[in-house]
């Protein structure tokens, strides 16, 4: 395939790979400091209303150019650990729960040497990007719609934790505002109307009412505004492959997708990818912990003086995922409302309510063998009352007993776990290029995650039952961190404090690749500060 090389118009002052918590906010502020900006984005654009949600539209919602997918989301699978990313413009933030939680400074403390800067250097970002986020706690006026949020409050208080609202980035109604209210945001990427949370709890699957303040609705529509000198430009499902130093800054090369069915995601008639090129003075890879070391990692010849750290300190964030069983005198529903509300601290972990989709509690009603043999058992009865001449044409105690049958789709809660997991695993190039991950799986961790969550569940008289994952001897995450460690030296890590590549000045990494150990909380927040502090450098003439 040949490259298609760059013309006049593509030469820029900055090019960012990747839309993400780093890439956007990055782009964000390049183009407000007058830079010319270009985004690379491998995903496609997706408005408020365009997130697939029909079994054939998600069928066809995952990410692998090769089989023709070009969806929301990419599933790795690794020896010992699985993982799950975003592909689309705003990143990870398209699929993320909302939480916009600080890391605790006293977590901080306990991973000092690890770090070259300090807590203070992150804390004087935290406030702008929340701001920029529009972050808020789930407003009390609504506890009484999200029933799941009671029962973890509940169980977790009984089991001696202090639980509390986390912060959300999402667009609340009022007091006295009807659910889906207009969202007054002026200016966005879109054009499009957006309407605050109707608490339908489809915030990991893409907010199809604008609701989530995702990165495309905040920094991106910053970064692209109109009312700046020089707007950033962004290109979609365009995925980079190569960076090359050339004089005084770097040619990047990617392939252009083209898909045509863009709504499922899947190409019908692919017009095929074209290869181009670009040129910038300044580069920053911002493709997420796994993408930006796979990048690194096959660029490495044409990037002699990289840390021999490349690769190192990559962590989980030990994420955990569980399941809190309910009996049937207090079952709760886990449908509806944001995904998280609250979170309880035990000891080296955080323990936050999970939740799922209104739809996804029919689809596991329909699931259930009880509710099956329980429609039988009705169905025969009214087979032989008919036979005997007693027909009955009301059936409204009958439908209801069979859907009551169904408990465990209105009686499980999830429950989400992440901390300071010591394990931290290698990432390399397979034989054939692909990434892998050495990761040593160690049970220390997660036996007092699950003691933790063992003693919510006792407090409640209920059930815990650990995900598929582990029953598999696998770690799962939604939060991959590191492969790209900063570090006081090249020795130490492949950035310096400042995410500038160690032996290749101008070229930055602006991600949860950066990230030298576990955050511990949700890592959206501290990847976005990081990056603030990044872009004061990147934009520097």
């Amino acid at each position: 395939m040949a490259e298609e090389r760059h013309g006049q118009d593509d030469v820029w002052d900055v090019v960012v790979v990747g839309s993400g918590f780093g890439g956007s906010v990055v782009a964000c502020r390049a183009a407000q400091r007058e830079k010319r900006v270009l985004v690379l984005e491998r995903g496609r654009w997706y408005r408020p209303g365009e997130f697939p949600r029909t079994p054939l539209q998600m069928a066809t919602n995952t990410w692998d150019p090769e089989a023709g997918l070009f969806g929301l989301f990419q599933l790795w699978s690794f020896r010992r650990m699985d993982a799950v990313v975003a592909s689309g413009v705003g990143g990870g933030s398209l699929i993320y729960a909302n939480v916009a939680m600080r890391m605790p400074e006293e977590w901080f403390a306990r991973q000092h040497r690890d770090w070259p800067l300090t807590y203070a250097d992150l804390d004087e970002h935290y406030g702008t990007v929340e701001k920029m986020l529009g972050v808020q706690a789930l407003p009390e006026h609504l506890d009484h719609r999200v029933p799941k949020a009671a029962a973890f409050v509940r169980a977790a208080r009984r089991a001696g934790l202090e639980p509390r609202r986390v912060p959300l980035a999402v667009s609340f109604p009022g007091p006295d505002q009807p659910l889906g209210e207009d969202v007054e945001d002026g200016e966005n990427v879109h054009g499009v109307r957006r309407r605050t949370c109707r608490l339908c709890g489809e915030c990991d699957l893409g907010c199809n009412e604008g609701a989530k303040n995702t990165l495309d609705l905040t920094y991106l529509s910053a970064a692209t505004s109109r009312s700046l000198r020089q707007p950033a430009t962004i290109r979609e499902l365009c995925e980079v492959r190569r960076v090359t130093p050339v004089g005084d800054g770097y040619e990047v090369g990617y392939v252009e997708h083209a898909p045509d069915d863009r709504m499922a995601g899947r190409v019908g008639d692919d017009r095929g990818p074209r290869a181009r090129t670009v040129r910038a003075r300044k580069v920053v890879l911002a493709a997420g912990a796994l993408g930006s070391t796979w990048l690194l990692l096959t660029n490495h010849a044409a990037l002699p003086a990289l840390s021999p750290a490349l690769g190192r300190r990559f962590s989980g964030n030990g994420d955990a995922l569980g399941f809190l069983a309910a009996d049937r005198e207090s079952a709760v529903d886990s449908a509806g409302g944001p995904v998280i509300t609250h979170v309880a601290r035990a000891g080296d972990h955080l323990v936050e309510d999970g939740g799922h989709p209104v739809f996804a509690s029919w689809v596991a009603t329909a699931a259930q063998p009880g509710l099956h043999r329980q429609g039988v058992r009705i169905l025969a009865a009214r087979v032989r009352a008919r036979l005997a001449g007693r027909p009955d044409s009301d059936v409204s105690a009958e439908v209801a007993r069979v859907l009551a049958t169904a408990r465990t789709a209105r009686s499980t809660l999830p429950v989400l776990a992440m901390g300071l997991d010591p394990t931290t695993g290698t990432m390399r190039l397979g034989r054939h290029g692909q990434l892998r991950i050495d990761w040593p799986h160690d049970e220390g961790y997660l036996r007092g995650v699950w003691a933790t969550l063992d003693r919510i569940a006792d407090a409640m008289g209920w059930r815990f039952r650990k995900g598929l994952s582990d029953w598999l001897s696998r770690g799962i995450t939604a939060h991959p961190l590191g492969g790209v460690p900063m570090g006081r030296d090249r020795w130490d890590g492949v950035v310096d404090s400042y995410g500038e590549v160690y032996g290749h000045p101008g070229l930055f990494v602006a991600d949860g690749s950066v990230v030298p150990g576990p955050i511990g909380a949700n890592p959206s927040l501290t990847i976005a500060a990081l990056a603030e502090r990044f872009a004061t450098k990147i934009t520097e003439d």
